[in-house]
């Protein structure tokens, strides 16, 4: 298999994305500024589409840059300034052994070019609000977010971070679940209390009416339990392997990643603004289960003892640090569904996916369609405990919106 450096440089930002953590915005920032440098790199020596932030004028001889040199450069920069506790060194010298040009001016400059490219986009993006440290007092009445013992509040000023591509973080802000713009609405409402039990029934620990086939594919999407691929790693993930069937040739693998990077960087932004910034910050199934009834309605009893099927992966409850609507992993899931339907011209993509996580049992799911994974991305986490439908669906429409803003208005060729 011939060497791909917008591949190799996808790796190791995966690698980077286990082995230090963090929560889904900031990961998506940090792929974007890979993924756009080595984008710009890329397109500024090719001229095959528009950069996103570099100026570049080509030299006036028959020497131009080298194409790998500076898709290495711009990565290993954008990566070292992004992670500067980690050393990059040994990936960049294997991704160097592989450039094939002798011309040591060709390279020169296309290590100068990348190194330009990640730089101006770094510059680009050095205040952005993603630096904010926003503290967040949950309020406590009934229908209300508040930590669920896995932390506090993750991100709470990140629908404020300035974005890759829309105009606001509010841009394709949905109305809220049900219409209800308060808790009282929401709580009272019959769409409300059908979600919470639908959660109750199929996403408990000890449900009996969840199928094995939908306990996989919880486990499966769970990438952010463990640290498997934490969001969006799974994505580009998929995407790499999507690539490598179509047989993508290096530049249109930069252009891919770089508009699939700007979409789930702003998914992340929009989600976020809805989890915080909307009307209401909606409390997660475990804590209304627990809780029902608070409120003062009776209809159904509260069950302490509940737990999500994710905590089955550590033996005690677990339910990401943010609020449930609208859910971060059915934006990502529509953001890269309509991405890559986008750049590719169909939806109907089959493709297999693997995990190595072991509560997924070495899981091979297979799809016939990129809306079919999108779709039992976000339902997975209905099954997991974790989200109601609501979350779910409102999350991939979300997703969707901001993908097709950026692929519109990004990049073109």
């Amino acid at each position: 298999m011939s060497f791909n450096p917008v591949h190799h440089w996808n790796d190791v930002l995966l690698d980077t994305i286990r082995a230090v953590g963090g929560p889904p915005t900031t990961l998506s920032r940090a792929g974007a500024i890979v993924h756009v440098a080595i984008h710009d790199a890329a397109a500024a020596i090719t001229r095959e589409s528009a950069t996103y932030a570099l100026k570049y004028a080509p030299p006036g001889d028959d020497r131009p840059p080298s194409l790998f040199a500076a898709i290495n450069q711009a990565a290993h920069r954008a990566l070292s300034a992004l992670y500067p506790a980690r050393d990059f060194s040994i990936a960049l010298d294997e991704a160097s052994a592989r450039v094939p040009e002798n011309d040591p001016v060709r390279i020169v400059r296309g290590a100068t070019l990348g190194a330009r490219a990640a730089d101006t986009v770094l510059r680009l993006r050095a205040a952005d609000g993603s630096e904010v440290d926003a503290p967040y007092t949950a309020a406590l009445e009934p229908g209300a977010w508040r930590p669920t013992g896995s932390g506090p509040a993750a991100s709470p000023h990140w629908g404020l971070v300035k974005p890759w591509a829309l105009p606001t973080g509010d841009h394709f802000r949905p109305r809220p679940p049900g219409d209800a713009d308060d808790y009282e609405k929401l709580l009272a409402s019959g769409f409300y209390q059908r979600q919470v039990e639908e959660v109750r029934e199929l996403g408990g620990r000890e449900s009996r009416s969840r199928t094995e086939d939908q306990t996989r594919l919880a486990h499966f999407w769970a990438n952010d339990l463990d640290g498997t691929y934490k969001p969006p790693g799974q994505h580009y993930a998929h995407t790499k392997a999507i690539a490598l069937s179509y047989k993508l040739p290096v530049v249109e693998n930069a252009r891919l990643f770089a508009l699939l990077s700007l979409a789930l960087a702003d998914a992340a932004i929009a989600a976020w603004d809805v989890k915080y910034l909307g009307p209401v910050d909606v409390w997660r199934p475990e804590t209304a289960i627990h809780l029902a009834g608070s409120d003062g309605r009776p209809e159904t009893a509260p069950d302490p003892s509940w737990r999500p099927l994710s905590a089955d992966r550590s033996g005690v409850s677990f339910t990401p640090p943010f609020p449930a609507y609208v859910s971060g992993h059915a934006t990502f899931a529509g953001a890269w569904a309509e991405t890559l339907r986008l750049f590719l011209g169909t939806d109907a993509v089959e493709f297999a996916a693997t995990t190595d996580d072991p509560h997924a049992k070495g899981a091979v799911r297979r799809f016939r369609s990129l809306t079919n994974a999108a779709e039992e991305d976000a339902i997975s986490r209905v099954y997991l405990g974790v989200h109601y439908r609501f979350d779910a669906d409102a999350g991939l429409d979300l997703g969707r919106s901001v993908a097709g803003h950026v692929f519109a208005n990004f990049l073109p060729k």
